[in-house]
């Protein structure tokens, strides 16, 4: 009768204080400063005044051709 190996119970967590200094680092490597009042309403309006139609469906068309 064959036994099964114990398998090791700890959990392992990740530090989110540090995932969140390392993204703040990125972020300010690459210029990117976040908007806590973002709305998907004013991406849509970004969006439209960049020249993007909403009905060419380029996002969603990409993805269905994937």
């Amino acid at each position: 009768m064959a036994s099964k190996p114990k398998m090791e119970s700890r959990r392992q967590f990740a530090d989110k204080r540090t995932i969140r200094q390392i993204v703040a680092e990125l972020n300010a490597r690459l210029g990117f400063v976040p908007d806590p009042e973002a709305t998907p309403e004013k991406v849509r309006e970004m969006m439209r005044s960049g020249g993007v139609r909403p009905e060419d469906n380029l996002f969603s068309r990409e993805i269905l051709h994937m």
